[in-house]
């Protein structure tokens, strides 16, 4: 008897009653867990976007004043040539610029997606251990129970023979 524990019936009701208040919370904690990773992609493709369009832009200003200054300079053969250049050259640094940016929050928000799924995994893993811990405790109070009744079955068993023997 030293590892059983009697619990009242009120008592074992009230714990009952915590249990069942308890397991909802934990699942909308993880409901919360797996929006709040679903809004941290969100954010970082959107940021990603933001970038790459930001990129799109500031080439497109920069490739604009390029033709601009060969526009105004036509009559100088040579003088346009070398803005062509500088233009196709700004041009190609800023699409290489606008990949890079667009690499980089492709990775960040595939970094950022793959750590919310790991800790969606890892609350769920230790949401489901608790579950299996109550659940387990709930099944050993429940067999301490069932083997008290049968204790108290047998001693009332006990009694009414030993009363039927005095009787006899």
């Amino acid at each position: 008897m030293v590892d059983k524990v009697i619990i009242e019936e009120n008592d074992f009701i009230s714990i009952l009653d915590d249990l069942k208040e308890a397991i909802p919370k934990e699942v909308r904690s993880a409901s919360q867990v797996l929006e709040e990773q679903k809004s941290i992609v969100n954010k970082a493709y959107e940021e990603a976007d933001r970038i790459v369009q930001q990129a799109k832009s500031e080439a497109e200003r920069i490739v604009g004043a390029a033709n601009a200054e060969a526009d105004r300079k036509i009559q100088q053969e040579e003088i346009v040539k070398q803005a062509n250049a500088v233009a196709e050259d700004i041009k190609a640094n800023a699409l290489r610029y606008q990949e890079e940016v667009k690499q980089e929050a492709d990775e960040y928000a595939e970094r950022v997606k793959h750590e919310s799924l790991q800790y969606a995994d890892d609350m769920l893993a230790y949401l489901g251990s608790n579950l299996q811990s109550a659940l387990q405790g709930l099944a050993d109070n429940r067999g301490s129970i069932m083997e008290e009744r049968r204790n108290l079955e047998s001693r009332k068993q006990n009694l009414l023979d030993s009363g039927m023997d005095e009787e006899e």
